[in-house]
């Protein structure tokens, strides 16, 4: 763009050049044959002819000059513009960062030979901290592993963002509107440079909000229900954003992996058109996750629930009552549920409700593995689909 820019003021001030040189050679052209003509005037008319004759040339002087005046300011006034593009920074902002040093000052790198060796920091601290970044990135990296194996099998009639489902689950409403506070206050610590709360809060997500919560009760939907369901497509429509927000928050500070998702990204539509993610401009989050009402009733009911009942079935699974959650008698991931206002004995309290666990006498099914009324050992969604 810059060579563009170069390229037409160098043809500009040619331009104006040559017109200048021009308008001088005209003007001397126009003194020469104003003086010849002067002289034949002399011989043949009077002095008044003359004097009227040379009044003329004057006038005609002085507009030449004023022209020539006018193309040496443009000229100038395009010099200097010039200069001030050329001087102009090509960016906003410049980050740089400082070289890691060792003890005397001097910038720590091979050829120096005053790195630190991983192995003298394994003898020393252990290997627990290097492990421990390790697996840091390793859940980002499965967490978006997650979500491109699901997205690699979209419902057939989804084939442009359009096509995606908008009436949410209350429970995916939830976890967007998580997302969104996420991107929101990443952005904020984006703007102030400030980078380690932006990588810790992007891992609680992957490992608290979306590991352990939403994949772990969309499992069942995504790898069972029938590949037209309405809730495997909510499902679906949720893990497109969660995929995009996710590439937005990384992109900045894990651009490698940003980029190798993105490469591989099993569709082309939506924010998965351009060459790259770090072109991509466009706004992520287009499925309204601001309804309170649909927050509130996780937020304020499911999620602690869930925590009473978590910790009922861990007991049962200490007292060898269950063996897995799935015996026991859906976010809830268990065979059934019953409400009982009634309060039992041997039951778990909570702020608001109490949980007993009881095993289910159902069977499991062969397909999807939950203890259903059975038959021909399959549950009646199991049947209906195959």
């Amino acid at each position: 763009m810059n060579e563009n820019k170069d390229n037409l003021f160098t043809s500009l001030k040619n331009d104006l050049e040559k017109e200048l040189k021009q308008l001088q050679k005209e003007k001397q052209e126009e003194e020469r044959a104003n003086q010849l003509k002067l002289v034949e005037l002399r011989k043949n008319i009077s002095e008044e002819v003359v004097q009227s004759y040379e009044k003329n040339k004057s006038e005609l002087v002085g507009i030449l000059e004023k022209k020539e005046a006018n193309l040496k300011n443009v000229l100038e006034h395009l010099i200097n513009e010039n200069k001030k593009e050329l001087v102009k920074a090509p960016y906003q902002q410049v980050l740089s960062h400082g070289f890691v040093v060792d003890e005397k000052g001097y910038k720590m790198s091979k050829s120096l030979g005053n790195v630190i060796d991983p192995e003298d920091i394994i003898k020393k601290f252990g290997a627990d901290i290097l492990q421990k970044l390790q697996e840091s990135h390793q859940k980002i990296r499965n967490t978006l592993r997650f979500l491109l194996g699901n997205l690699a099998n979209l419902p057939p009639e989804i084939k442009n963002e359009q096509d995606l489902e908008t009436n949410l689950n209350p429970v995916d409403y939830y976890i967007l509107h998580k997302l969104e506070r996420l991107i929101e206050e990443n952005q904020k610590n984006f703007n102030e440079y400030n980078f380690n709360p932006t990588y810790s809060s992007l891992l609680n997500f992957c490992i608290n909000d979306l590991s352990s919560f939403y994949f772990e009760i969309s499992k069942d939907s995504l790898y069972c229900d029938n590949l037209y369901s309405l809730r495997r497509k909510q499902i679906i429509t949720t893990l497109y954003h969660l995929l995009a927000g996710l590439l937005k928050i990384i992109s900045p500070i894990l651009p490698f992996l940003a980029e190798e998702v993105y490469q591989n990204t099993p569709f082309n539509f939506g924010f998965a058109g351009q060459e790259s993610i770090h072109l991509v401009n466009c706004s992520y989050l287009k499925v309204s996750s601001n309804n309170e009402k649909n927050v509130a009733i996780i937020t304020e009911f499911l999620l602690p629930l869930r925590q009473v009942a978590y910790q009922a079935l861990e007991k049962a699974r200490q007292e060898k009552i269950i063996a897995t959650n799935s015996q026991a008698k859906e976010l809830l991931l268990v065979s059934e549920v019953e409400i009982n206002e009634k309060e039992e004995t041997d039951i778990q309290k909570g702020n608001f409700c109490s949980v007993k666990v009881k095993k289910t006498s159902k069977e499991k099914c062969i397909r999807c593995w939950n203890y259903r009324d059975l038959e021909n050992s399959l549950c009646l969604r199991c049947k209906n689909i195959l």
